[in-house]
C-alpha cells in the first residue's frame, strides 16, 4: 500500500504523480483522501446552487473538546487522537444552535466540498418529504405508475413507501467488495467505476441499469434490505414528477432555503442521470447547516423548509418489524430504517444518517445536539468504527450538559 506524505499534496492542488487519482483507485486508500474533496474532478457533475440572500452563517462559540476521554470496549481514548485514527476530515459539534466545536484535517476547510455518499440518500428523503407536501409525490402509489420503464422489474409494484424504507423485494446484492456482477454493473452505469470489461462504447446509464432491477419472491415491505438503487430510482421519480432536473430542484427547495452558503455538486452518470443515492458532496458547515434544520424539526429562520409531519414521522415510526427482518442485523438492534434515516433505539432516541467511509449525520434531540463527521476511512463499511462513533457522540453530548 501506498503511505500517503500529506505535506507533499496542498488542498485543492492535484496530487504528485505517485498519488494520481484515477476512476479505477478513487476510492481505495490513500487515493480518497485528495479525492472525496476532489469528487467533481474526477466523475461528471451537475452543481446545487446556493442563494446568498438565504444563506445563514454559522454562529460560533467555541470549546477545546479534544481532551474528552472517550470509554468504549474498556479502553479509553481522547477525542482528538480517536479523530485522526479513524480518518476524519472533518468533525462538527452544534449544541444548542452553537457551533462548539470544530476539527479539520489538512483537505478540508469549513468550505471544503466533501462527498457524502449515502447521507445522500437522507437528503434526497427531505426533498421528497417537500414534494409530498406539494402534492407531487404520493408515497403509496407504485413506482411503475410513474415510470413506466420499470415494468417488468421488482419496481413495478412497489410503492414509493417501499423504496423509502429500503424493503422492495429485489434480488439487488449491494456488496462493496465489488465481487457481485449485479452491482460490479450497478456501479460502471452511475460513471464511478470503469466497466470491467472495458466496453465503454456499450456501457448502460443509470436508468437502463434501474430497468432491470430483478424481482425475489419476497413480498414488498416485509423485510428490510439495503439497495443503494432504490435511492437513485427516487431521484429519477422526483425528476419525473417535478419535471426538473435533480440539482436544480434540491437547490430551489431544500440547499437554498437550508442557508448554504457554497456550490454543492451530485455526480452524473454518461448520460446525465443523478446519482441521488451517494452522489453528492457538500461543505462541512453546509451540511451542518441542513442538518440542524433537521433537528430543529424542519425550520430555520428562511422559514419552515421540510414539513415538520415528515421529521416527526422519520423519528417516530414505531413499527420496525421490516427493519427487524433483514439477513445481518448489525447496526442498531432495536433501531429502525424510515424515509432514508437510521432511528437508533438508543435512550436518547438519537436519530442519524450514515455514509460509507465513515460520514455521519448524528441529531440528539434531547440534548439539542447536531453533530457532523466527514471521513476518508479506508474501509466502505466498518461496524466497530461505527460502534466507537457512536460511543464518541454520547460522550459528548454527556460532556455538553
Amino acid at each position: 500500500m501506498v503511505k500517503l506524505d500529506t505535506n507533499k499534496i496542498m488542498k485543492g492542488s492535484p496530487p504528485p504523480r505517485e498519488y494520481q487519482v484515477t476512476l479505477e483507485n478513487w476510492r481505495k486508500y490513500p487515493y480518497n483522501v485528495w479525492a472525496f474533496t476532489n469528487v467533481r474532478s474526477i466523475i461528471p457533475t451537475s452543481p446545487i446552487m446556493f442563494d446568498p440572500k438565504k444563506r445563514i452563517d454559522v454562529i460560533k462559540k467555541l470549546v477545546d473538546l479534544n481532551d474528552i476521554k472517550i470509554s468504549h470496549n474498556n479502553t479509553e481514548k481522547k477525542l482528538e487522537d480517536i479523530l485522526v485514527d479513524c480518518n476524519t476530515d472533518s468533525f462538527l459539534v452544534m449544541h444548542k444552535g452553537k457551533l462548539v466545536f470544530e476539527f479539520f484535517n489538512n483537505f478540508t476547510t469549513y468550505e471544503t466540498p466533501h462527498i457524502i455518499f449515502s447521507i445522500s440518500k437522507s437528503l434526497t428523503s427531505l426533498l421528497t418529504g417537500i414534494l409530498v407536501d406539494k402534492k407531487l409525490i404520493d408515497v403509496n402509489i407504485t413506482v411503475s405508475k410513474i415510470l413506466p420503464e420499470t415494468i417488468g422489474t421488482a419496481y413495478e409494484d412497489a410503492t414509493i413507501r417501499n423504496v423509502l424504507d429500503m424493503n422492495v423485494a429485489s434480488n439487488f446484492i449491494e456488496d462493496y467488495s465489488g465481487k457481485a456482477e449485479i452491482f460490479q454493473r450497478y456501479r460502471s452505469s452511475t460513471g464511478w467505476d470503469i466497466p470491467s470489461n472495458n466496453d465503454v462504447k456499450n456501457l448502460s446509464g443509470l436508468h437502463e441499469f434501474l430497468s432491470t432491477i430483478p424481482k425475489s419472491t419476497d413480498l414488498h415491505g416485509n423485510k428490510y434490505h439495503y439497495c443503494s438503487p432504490h435511492s437513485d430510482l427516487l431521484g429519477w421519480i422526483i425528476e419525473r414528477v417535478s419535471g426538473e432536473k435533480y440539482s436544480k430542484i434540491m437547490s430551489a427547495l431544500l440547499f437554498k432555503p437550508s442557508g448554504i452558503t457554497n456550490h454543492a455538486d451530485v455526480t452524473l452518470d454518461r448520460f446525465g442521470a443523478t446519482r441521488s443515492a451517494g452522489g453528492i458532496s457538500i461543505s462541512p458547515y453546509d451540511l451542518l447547516l441542513i442538518s440542524e434544520m433537521v433537528r430543529n424539526n424542519g425550520t430555520n429562520k428562511n422559514g419552515q423548509i421540510v414539513p415538520e409531519n415528515w421529521i416527526d414521522d422519520i423519528k417516530k415510526y414505531k413499527d420496525n418489524s421490516s427493519y427487524l427482518n433483514q439477513d445481518k442485523l448489525e447496526r442498531f438492534p432495536h433501531g429502525n430504517y424510515r424515509s432514508k434515516w437510521y432511528q437508533t433505539g438508543f435512550d436518547e432516541n438519537e436519530f442519524c444518517a450514515i455514509g460509507i467511509h465513515g460520514q455521519n449525520i448524528w441529531i440528539n434531540p434531547k440534548k439539542e445536539l447536531t453533530i457532523i463527521r466527514m471521513s476518508s476511512a479506508s474501509d466502505p463499511i466498518n461496524i466497530k468504527t461505527e460502534e466507537l462513533m457512536f460511543s464518541v457522540f454520547k460522550e459528548i453530548g454527556n460532556a455538553l450538559v
